[in-house]
């Protein structure tokens, strides 16, 4: 409700008195029409009168000196306590009628406002209430409820902001952090590998030689006689296994990735290779990529990172990785430090709102970890930082071009938490789809934006479906939401990238057909 509508609710009003001694000017505020007389406080009260008033001290006593049947509007400002109302309202013998929140407004300073009429007796079926005073306290706390502890929720709302504003601080600073650490990796990389050079040690011989001049034929000797040696390997890291991950470009370049052993995605790399994995998914995310307009791929729900690993060893996109579990982010800065691969790491996970979150560990798989409490047994919690998509790229002035969504049953969420991304930058989307959780809030969030929605599966072009349904079988998780119908030229690249993958994959490019116009 806003101030200018209060003097609507009010009928047969043929004069207003202002008993408020306030300096606003209420009639413009309240935009009283020009053919209702507007009197001040010492003013006659008539049959047909409406009385303003404001609470404090002293409005017991003016309630009580109106004439029965009396109405008076009653604006309630900052410091105002429940109890001190229901005193005024009882010693001037008013009923309240209406309580109303109004719109917050700086310059009116009016909360809340009460509709009262002066009255002489009170009907109540409430046993014990055997008195005027009994009765009309009653039935006024009743009608008044909690409005006027307003000014309490708008302090909660505003530490509320305060700490949304805070969680995104410091999402912020856990990204440069991850970012410094990413840098550092690298830079002790480089340094390992300086340090190691044959030109590096021969300096550092001839320099240690001003002090012992008798070692340098010695060490420089040692040191022409080590570089013709294959170097050793580097030492795994205990617990940890190294997966080589052939990129599929030319010419060929292979990253590595050094992640904990029990993790499944390096387990499952490990076992069946690339093309073994996810092998409809990944060449449709690389086709995408290089359909797609200008920006930045992201990686939401990354786990180690592959998909994000994927984008910037391809295609040279700047990427961002979205994963809130520490351990999986510090994998994914691995990969990203080892390969030289621009990967931004956000210690944040994205939904439809901001702030802090529960984040539940699942007890089966490190691949099943999600926001939502019930998606999988676990008995290991941890709270993080939660962000709407729209809300980072506001922060952040990124440009997505791509997003893969991957947040185990909350990718709803993701998307209705980027309404703003979807309706300005088009981005194309691979998003996972599990059956029977949330897909009707999928084409909620994806239908007022005019994407075409396909189920990615080994047959290509894949069809343009009407409805959005996740795959019973979990053989084939992955949907394609595309801004604008794609092309031959990309059901081509879908095609040569699962070749490229060692995979077999049909390019039936006008053979197909639409569920959309069954």
């Amino acid at each position: 409700m806003l101030v200018r509508d209060l003097f609507s609710l009010f009928t047969g009003v043929e004069r207003i008195v202002d008993a408020t001694a306030g300096p606003e000017d209420l009639r413009r505020h309240l935009m009283v029409p020009d053919a209702v007389p507007f009197a001040t406080a010492d003013a006659e009260v008539t049959p047909g009168t409406l009385v303003l008033c404001s609470t404090g001290p002293g409005l017991g006593d003016l309630l009580r000196a109106l004439p029965l049947g009396t109405e008076a509007l009653i604006l309630c400002g900052d410091a105002v306590s429940r109890r001190e109302v229901l005193e005024e309202l009882n010693l001037g013998l008013a009923r309240l009628s209406h309580a109303l929140p109004v719109d917050h407004s700086g310059r009116y300073g009016i909360r809340t406002a009460l509709i009262a009429e002066r009255v002489a007796e009170v009907e109540s079926e409430v046993p014990g209430a055997d008195t005027v005073a009994t009765r009309l306290w009653i039935a006024n706390q009743l009608v008044l409820g909690d409005l006027v502890t307003l000014p309490l929720r708008d302090r909660a709302q505003a530490l509320g902001d305060r700490a949304t504003r805070l969680a995104a601080d410091l999402a912020a600073a856990r990204a440069e952090a991850a970012a410094a650490r990413t840098k550092l990796a690298r830079a002790r990389k480089r340094m390992s590998a300086v340090e190691g050079s044959a030109s590096y040690r021969l300096t550092r011989a001839l320099v240690d030689g001003v002090k012992h001049p008798r070692e340098v034929p010695r060490n420089v000797a040692a040191i022409w006689r080590d570089r013709r040696r294959t170097p050793a390997p580097a030492r795994p890291v205990a617990g940890h296994r190294t997966v080589p991950i052939p990129l599929p470009v030319t010419p060929p370049r292979t990253l590595t990735m050094t992640a904990p052993a029990d993790l499944l995605v390096p387990r499952k790399l490990a076992e069946h290779g690339l093309a073994g994995y996810e092998s409809s998914a990944v060449p449709c995310f690389l086709a995408a990529i290089g359909a797609a307009g200008p920006g930045a791929v992201l990686d939401i729900g990354a786990n180690v990172g592959l998909y994000a690993a994927l984008a910037a060893g391809v295609t040279g996109r700047d990427t961002v990785a979205f994963e809130p579990f520490p351990v999986l982010a510090e994998v994914v800065e691995r990969v990203a430090a080892d390969n030289d691969l621009t990967i931004r790491v956000e210690s944040i996970a994205l939904s439809d709102h901001c702030g802090q979150a529960t984040f539940y560990l699942s007890d089966s798989s490190d691949s099943s970890n999600s926001l939502a409490a019930g998606f999988r047994e676990s008995t290991r919690q941890i709270e993080v930082a939660v962000e709407t998509l729209d809300a980072y790229v506001g922060r952040t002035g990124i440009v997505p071009a791509v997003l893969k969504i991957d947040t185990e049953s909350t990718e709803p969420d993701v998307l209705l938490g980027a309404a703003g991304t979807l309706r300005e930058h088009q981005p194309w989307v691979l998003c996972e789809v599990l059956h029977g959780r949330g897909e009707d809030r999928l084409m909620e969030a994806l239908a007022p934006h005019g994407y075409h929605w396909y189920h990615i599966t080994d047959e290509v072009p894949y069809r343009d479906a009407r409805a959005i349904k996740g795959d019973p079988t979990y053989r084939d998780l992955m949907w394609l939401f595309a801004p604008e119908a794609p092309d031959e030229s990309f059901w081509s690249a879908v095609a040569d990238y699962r070749a490229r993958l060692g995979g077999d994959l049909p390019l039936l490019v006008g053979a197909g057909h639409t569920d959309r116009d069954e």
